[in-house]
């Protein structure tokens, strides 16, 4: 039997040492504030939804379930399905976690300024677990079919287990891909056991998520290992949570559904692109850390959803982790758009940030003050020069002093 718990209900310790903590919120008292989510200014959230909001995209969420009637996901889910056995269908989320990973994917702005990276996807929630705590066996791999059967082309994995991948769940990892979906995964959390890439994010051709925290620095309590492919914020996650809440959440489960959902973004951006050609401008655009190319913590770099959004990256026939030299496509991509980020042409309304008013601001302030002393450099040269010829001419200074006053209105000067 796979287990399976978050942060909202207590465990016993004996329980939490086999268990894969997935970061889930922590229901709160305050009213949820956008300030909280610091992660969307880290990432450009909102330069990347004036590209894209990820409509028409539906993200399969196979998770505790969702809470349909959440006020942030109102008219966001899906039904969905339910993978043990039970009648039903998703729409319902006791345990808060799955309510929480579908915040961070799609949350709408419902006057509490709390934002999902993609508000405009739909999120179609398989239910995976009859209670919380446990995933039955065979669960997960008929979840990740059910998820690709009901139209998901991004699909959400925020759960996992230490050790070699379960053979039904590489078999349903296969089928997803060869349905072109994009399949992400958390990498695993070292207070679970996971000191390396837990399972499904290890299986060839997935996503798998470590995380960071504030600044882009790697997340202590994320698991790490060769199958990393890209990093994203994973401390501190401020989204919707149980009971109609809001919370925070710890954990590379948020980093992974942060990634599902600039996935979301790309696929509504470019509904063209084949699912491998989105995990390679994924890839291709994060920002390198840690050693030089992918590296054990931060696989490819930190996921940027402006690049991935604007990048011109070259187009490939088959999914770029499957294939041999998979490393080569940490090459920078030719050019990306926001180096030189043009606001106007997605449409952009808001006016100049900050940071642009500060330093047009200093620019003005140096041009004046460099005028200024070239006026005074001047006056006080014309006036040198003069009193040079006054001296030659031999005209006594008082009367050149006489001579550089202004003279009053009406009088006549020889």
């Amino acid at each position: 039997m796979r287990v399976y718990v978050g942060a909202l209900r207590p465990v016993t310790a004996g329980l939490l040492a086999g268990l894969m903590v997935l970061g889930a919120a922590q229901p709160v008292v305050a009213a949820p504030r956008r300030a909280e989510q610091w992660y969307l200014d880290e990432l450009r959230i909102d330069r990347a939804q004036q590209i894209s909001t990820g409509r028409g995209v539906v993200v399969g969420v196979v998770d505790t379930g969702v809470d349909a009637t959440h006020p942030a996901l109102r008219g966001r889910v899906l039904p969905g399905d339910r993978s043990y056995g039970a009648r039903g269908d998703g729409r319902e989320d006791p345990h808060g976690h799955g309510t929480h990973m579908a915040g961070i994917i799609a949350a709408v702005n419902v006057g509490d300024g709390v934002e999902g990276i993609a508000p405009d996807a739909r999120i179609l929630p398989i239910k995976q677990e009859p209670g919380p705590g446990t995933i039955p066996d065979g669960a997960s791999a008929l979840g990740i079919r059910m998820a690709v059967d009901g139209g998901a082309t991004v699909l959400n994995l925020s759960f996992g287990r230490a050790g070699a991948p379960d053979p039904d769940d590489e078999e349903a990892i296969r089928y997803a891909l060869e349905h072109d979906v994009v399949v992400v995964a958390a990498g695993g959390n070292l207070k679970a056991g996971d000191v390396d890439i837990a399972s499904p994010a290890r299986i060839p051709g997935v996503i798998a998520v470590t995380g960071t925290t504030r600044g882009g620095g790697f997340w202590s309590g994320s698991a790490q290992g060769p199958e990393a492919v890209v990093a994203a914020p994973a401390d501190g996650i401020y989204n919707a949570g149980r009971d109609h809440g809001y919370g925070w959440g710890d954990g590379t489960s948020d980093a992974s559904a942060i990634v599902s959902g600039v996935a979301a973004l790309i696929r509504a951006k470019y509904p063209e692109l084949s699912a491998p050609e989105v995990i390679n401008r994924i890839i291709r655009t994060a920002r390198d850390a840690g050693p030089s190319g992918r590296d054990p913590r931060f696989g490819f770099g930190r996921i940027d959803p402006v690049a991935a959004l604007t990048a011109d990256v070259p187009s490939v026939s088959a999914n770029p982790l499957l294939a041999p030299a998979s490393a080569s496509a940490a090459a920078p991509p030719r050019a990306a758009e926001d180096d030189n980020f043009d606001v106007t042409k997605y449409g952009d309304r808001g006016g100049p940030t900050d940071q642009q008013v500060m330093v047009v601001g200093i620019g003005i302030a140096v041009a004046l003050v460099v005028l200024l002393a070239l006026v005074v450099f001047l006056v006080g040269n014309r006036r040198r020069h003069r009193r040079e010829l006054a001296r030659a001419a031999q005209i006594p200074d008082d009367v050149l002093d006489w001579m550089d006053e202004p003279a009053p209105p009406g009088a006549n000067r020889p």
